[in-house]
């Protein structure tokens, strides 16, 4: 029987999971696939995805970062991110995983951009149940600014941060993109980056050049810097890579960049 108190993050990057250049574009075949991946995990895990060019694409349109333009697009943008959610659902179901969605704009209330309510009980039940808890980007209620948007890892990391007060040990996060993790200037692989050593390596990582409300790169680092500083690490491996996913799942070497 699995050990319910360890417990995996993994995060699946609008990225690999979509098109970003195509607006409302999936990659079905990849994540078909990463699910095959995941599906022979011996680790239980709570998942994540981004938006992509669904949630990505109308936020760029109608707003919703700090504030909204409109009440019809932050509703378009709240049902773009709802149906990224239930492709990436109707995949994991019929892989044969046990995978439940929970909506992030029904669990967590900001003001001005930092949590002021959250409620992951749910979370926490379904998963010591072994079920597989499935959270995304999502439009999240802000009382200064209207709304926010929080990314796929931002919402995982602090369920992470929540499972870890409960008295969870989260064994690892693994972020998983369409490169070998963060290059460098001259486009090679960072393979760790530290809390000392980012600085140096900030002005060489770049997010993609593509509607990213969320941050990109440099985002996903700088919290996954905060992770670290909570003793958890982050590993950011490339999905296009076959079993490269089942690879960081089972401690084996990956082609990307360790943040610890």
């Amino acid at each position: 029987m699995a050990e319910y108190k360890i417990v995996t993050l993994i995060k699946l990057g609008g990225s690999i999971i979509t098109d970003k250049n195509k607006a409302y574009t999936t990659k079905p075949e990849v994540i078909k696939r990463l699910a095959k991946e995941l599906k022979k995990s011996k680790n239980p895990f709570i998942l994540a995805h981004g938006s992509g060019s669904f949630g990505h694409t109308s936020a760029a349109k109608y707003g919703g970062k700090k504030g909204y333009k409109s009440k019809e697009g932050i509703a378009k943008v709240a049902r773009d991110a709802m149906e990224i959610n239930r492709i990436v659902m109707d995949i994991l179901v019929e892989a044969g995983l046990p995978a439940v969605s929970f909506r992030p704009m029904s669990m967590i209330l900001t003001n001005e951009g930092k949590i002021e309510n959250s409620f992951f009980e749910s979370i926490e039940l379904s998963f010591k149940q072994g079920l597989i808890p499935v959270v995304y980007g999502d439009v999240i209620w802000d009382k200064k600014w209207k709304s926010t948007i929080y990314s796929g890892e931002t919402i995982l990391n602090r369920i992470g941060v929540y499972m870890q007060k409960k008295g969870f040990k989260i064994s690892k996060i693994i972020q998983v993109g369409e490169t070998n993790g963060a290059y460098d200037g001259k486009k090679n692989t960072i393979p760790v980056i530290t809390r000392k050593t980012w600085p140096d390596f900030k002005k060489f990582v770049f997010g993609l050049k593509v509607n990213d409300v969320t941050g990109g790169m440099e985002h996903k680092i700088e919290d996954a810097l905060k992770m670290a500083d909570l003793g958890v690490k982050t590993l950011l491996v490339n999905g296009m890579i076959k079993n490269e996913l089942s690879n960081a799942l089972s401690g084996k070497k990956i082609e990307g960049t360790l943040i610890k």
